[in-house]
């Protein structure tokens, strides 16, 4: 994702917002001092064939794009540079990839944000700092948070991001690296767990093997906040969802329950018929996304205000804003 994001500017679509960080051992991460970078981005489900070839230049059927603006500071953080701590006031970090990035939305509507107007509105006073970069990996997440988070003398670290199924041993690794992180800056540890598109088939499969196999291995010790029934509760009847039909997939509007429609589910990503749908009919959405990863705007005021109801109920006595 990080040569992605450079590759497109190439095609005269986003500006590079990314580059190797020696401080983090040669991982990419935002960079520093960028003033309303401009990035552009599907605004639907995509297959990676159709990234692949938007990068290469090539012609692609991905015209149902949206985009967003990205300001960084000396920290090489969104929104850019942190005040520096106060007494009185809680200091969070949220640690993450493009969901915690808020891909998509401006900095204002990102999860991290939201959450930090939420405990406003309820009278806890906090920074929320946001440290969410695009395709992030857990071990760029620790190494960032050894190095560069005991600086930033947070409280909190809500580490989002679900374990990686591609790695040997997901749970493990993302125990560790968490561990890391508490070690590194002493401070207290959230594990959240992004919610799961409807159109993300394969993460609906494993959503609830990851969420028994990571609070088996922390038994307790650390508070695991899974997103994606708070998001499916609200989507109930709203916009278009994917239902599993043994060997096929059917594009259901979930207002009225008609089926928009119906093919053979294939082994990788969706059915290109399903990327077609909507493709030609902007009124295809699912509610609260606008692809099958990332939430919208609405979607991370969801994201924010659940995040920081759980982070206020473990609070042992929450300063009040002024």
């Amino acid at each position: 994702m990080a040569v992605n994001l450079q590759r497109r500017s190439a095609s005269g679509q986003s500006d590079i917002i990314v580059e190797t960080w020696y401080n983090i051992g040669g991982a990419p991460w935002l960079k520093p001092n960028l003033t309303e970078a401009r990035v552009v981005l599907p605004d639907r489900p995509h297959s990676r064939a159709e990234i692949e070839a938007q990068q290469r230049g090539e012609p692609t059927t991905i015209h149902r794009v949206r985009e967003y603006s990205l300001t960084t500071g000396s920290m090489r953080l969104r929104g850019g540079d942190p005040a520096p701590p106060q007494n009185g006031v809680i200091r969070i970090i949220a640690l993450g990839d493009s969901v915690t990035h808020g891909w998509g939305v401006s900095n204002e509507e990102s999860w991290p944000k939201q959450m930090e107007l939420t405990l406003a509105a309820l009278g806890v006073n906090a920074t929320v700092i946001n440290a969410g970069v695009p395709a992030n990996s857990i071990q760029t997440m620790a190494t960032w948070c050894q190095r560069i988070a005991p600086e930033l003398e947070p409280d909190w670290i809500l580490w989002t991001r679900r374990p990686d199924g591609r790695s040997p041993n997901p749970t493990q690794s993302y125990v560790a690296a968490m561990r890391r992180c508490q070690q590194a800056t002493n401070a207290a540890v959230m594990a959240v767990l992004p919610p799961i598109s409807m159109f993300d088939t394969y993460g609906r499969e494993m959503r609830h093997s990851e969420v028994r196999e990571l609070q088996m291995a922390l038994d307790g010790e650390v508070e695991v906040i899974e997103l994606t029934d708070h998001f499916r509760q609200a989507q109930d009847g709203r916009g278009s969802g994917l239902v599993v039909e043994g060997d096929n997939l059917q594009v259901v509007d979930q207002s009225t329950g008609n089926v928009l429609l119906e093919t053979p589910r294939v082994d990788v990503a969706l059915p290109t018929e399903i990327y077609s749908l909507f493709e030609r009919d902007p009124s295809v959405k699912e509610a609260l996304f606008f692809d099958d990863g990332h939430p919208d705007a609405e979607g991370f005021r969801l994201f924010g205000r659940v995040v920081a109801d759980e982070l206020i109920r473990l609070l042992p006595e929450a300063p009040t804003a002024p």
